[in-house]
């Protein structure tokens, strides 16, 4: 199993500002097994966190905080978007191409964590991928990690590995920059 580390910037549209670091890292622990650990470092007392929820299937968590991973095979169109929330609600879409064709995959409830301290906010998640079928087990994935901030006034700010757009738009073709090599290969 090798890590994977990356490091969000946020984008220029952006009005939140209580979050002064981002970064991720990421562990495929096996062909379609996936772990992730999102690190929010700043002022946490003013990041608004959901709590206490169901880890059940909710859609439209990307209005307030939520960690979010996109994941694609290295050819053809289709991609996959987790939506993972604080509060433990969670999201999985399937995409023909780009935002086209949404529809909600069968998986696995993603098993997630959160732990909180004065300057860190971390999002742990688990994800079983076996019911995917456009994504292949036996080969590197391509990644788009985003996170949605919201402050306690209500401002956004939104965090990715690249913006290749004038505004947010994690699902860009070009937002998928980073390479998940296949289980037991070197990064």
């Amino acid at each position: 199993m090798s890590t994977v580390a990356a490091t969000l910037t946020p984008h220029a549209a952006s009005q939140a500002n209580v979050i002064r670091k981002i970064t991720v890292e990421l562990n495929r622990t096996d062909s379609k097994r996936l772990h992730l650990r999102y690190l929010l470092e700043g002022d946490i007392a003013r990041l608004f966190v959901s709590r206490d929820d169901e880890p059940i299937r909710t859609d439209e968590l990307w209005r307030r905080t939520c960690c979010e991973v996109f994941v694609r095979a290295e050819t053809g169109e289709r991609y996959y978007e987790y939506n993972l929330a604080p509060s433990t609600r969670w999201a999985a879409y399937r995409f023909n191409g780009y935002r086209n064709e949404m529809a909600d995959v069968e998986v696995a409830t993603p098993v997630i964590s959160t732990e909180v301290e004065d300057w860190r906010f971390v999002l742990s998640a688990d994800l079983d991928m076996d019911h995917l079928p456009h994504l292949p087990g036996d080969a590197a994935w391509l990644v788009s990690l985003s996170v949605v901030v919201e402050d306690l006034d209500g401002k956004v700010a939104w965090w990715a590995l690249t913006h290749p757009s004038l505004e947010p738009d994690f699902h860009n073709r070009r937002s998928f920059v980073l390479t998940l090599p296949e289980a037991g290969a070197s990064a």
